[in-house]
C-alpha cells in the first residue's frame, strides 16, 4: 500500500481521482491540500471536502494552500467544470472544518512524520509544492515520489497543449513553481497530455451507461461527474484519475526518463515543457505510451464494486 498526501484543485477529474483511491486497497490517503486552479482556493477545499463527506471519508484532513499561482493572476476553469467545479452535482456544502494548518506545512510535516514512506501526488498547479519545497529544501528526498499531472511532450501525437496551442493548464497556470519543482531532485513521475489525451483512455457515453448500472454512492457521484463531461465536451478525460494509475498499476504506463525545461515568464510559450536532448541531473520520469483499455476496464470495475 502506496501511503499518499494529494495536492489537488477538484476540479471534476481531481474528484474522479480521489473516488478512485479511495475505492482502491493500493493507497492510503493520509492527507489533502488544495490549491487555487480549476477554481478558486476557496472552492477546491470545499469540493475536496464534499466528496469525501459524500463517501464517509470525512476523516481525512484538508488543509487549505495557495490562492494564487506564484506570479501571475490566477485563470481557472470553471466554463469547463462548471460553475460550482464538479458538473453541478447535488453535493452539499461541507460540514467538516478545514485542518488549521497551512497546506505546504502540513504537506511538509506529513512527510517529515515517515521519511521515504510517503508520496505526493500533484493534479493541480504546482504552487502548494513549491512553497513546500521552498521551506524545506530537504523535502523532496524525503518523499518516496512525487507523482504529478502536468505538461505536454510532444512523445504522442496527443502532446500538445490544453490551455494554449503548446502548454497544459497545470504547468502554464503556475510556470515558476513548476521548474522550481521540476528541478528539485524529487523522484517525479509526470504524467501529461501525452497519455491523458489518448482516445482509448477517454471515457464515453457507453461508458457512461454501465457506470448507472452502479447502485452505490460512489457510481452515482462519477456518474454525475461524467455525464457533465460527456454532454458539454463529447467525453471525459481522465488526466488526474491516469496520474493516480502509476500508483496502482505502473504498468498501465510507459515513461521516459528525460531532462524537462518548463518555460517562466507570460510571454507565448509560457508553460512549455521541452524535453532537453540529454538526461542528466534532475531528469524525470515522463509518461509516453498509456495502455487506455487496460486503465479504463480498472477504473469501471471500481466504481462498480458494491
Amino acid at each position: 500500500m502506496h501511503k499518499v498526501v494529494w495536492d489537488m484543485d477538484p476540479g471534476i477529474d481531481d474528484a474522479l481521482a480521489l473516488i478512485l483511491a479511495l475505492k482502491s486497497p493500493e493507497v492510503q490517503v493520509l492527507g489533502i491540500t488544495t490549491v487555487a486552479g480549476n477554481a478558486s482556493v476557496e472552492m477546491t477545499s470545499a469540493n475536496a471536502r464534499r466528496v469525501l463527506e459524500y463517501l464517509n471519508a470525512g476523516s481525512i484532513p484538508v488543509a487549505m494552500g495557495a490562492a494564487n499561482p506564484l506570479n501571475h493572476p490566477l485563470e481557472d476553469a470553471l466554463n469547463h467544470h462548471g460553475p460550482d467545479g464538479l458538473g453541478n452535482c447535488d453535493l452539499p456544502p461541507p460540514k467538516v472544518p478545514l485542518h488549521p494548518d497551512k497546506a505546504w506545512d502540513f504537506l511538509a510535516r506529513l512527510v517529515w512524520d515517515a521519511p521515504g514512506e510517503v508520496a505526493l501526488i500533484a493534479t493541480g498547479p504546482l504552487t502548494n509544492v513549491a512553497y513546500a519545497f521552498r521551506r524545506n529544501p530537504k523535502l523532496p528526498e524525503l518523499m518516496a515520489r512525487l507523482v504529478l499531472m502536468g505538461g505536454a511532450y510532444r512523445l504522442t501525437p496527443y502532446g500538445e497543449g490544453n490551455r494554449t496551442l503548446y502548454a497544459e493548464f497545470n504547468i502554464w497556470q503556475d510556470p515558476e513553481a513548476a521548474h522550481m519543482v521540476f528541478n528539485s531532485g524529487a523522484d517525479i513521475f509526470a504524467v501529461g497530455l501525452d497519455v491523458t489525451m489518448d482516445p482509448a483512455a477517454c471515457l464515453t457515453s457507453e461508458h457512461l451507461g454501465q457506470i448507472k448500472t452502479g447502485h452505490t454512492p460512489a457510481a452515482h457521484l462519477v456518474a454525475q461527474l461524467v455525464e457533465y463531461q460527456v454532454k458539454h465536451h463529447g467525453c471525459c478525460r481522465m488526466h488526474d484519475p491516469l496520474a493516480l494509475a502509476m500508483l496502482l498499476d505502473v504498468s498501465l504506463l510507459d515513461f521516459k526518463l528525460a531532462r524537462v525545461e518548463v518555460v517562466k515568464g507570460n510571454d507565448w510559450n509560457r508553460g512549455v515543457t521541452r524535453i532537453l536532448p540529454s538526461v542528466g541531473s534532475h531528469s524525470i520520469h515522463v509518461a509516453c505510451a498509456v495502455d487506455g483499455p487496460r486503465f479504463l476496464e480498472l477504473f469501471l470495475s471500481r466504481m462498480l464494486e458494491k
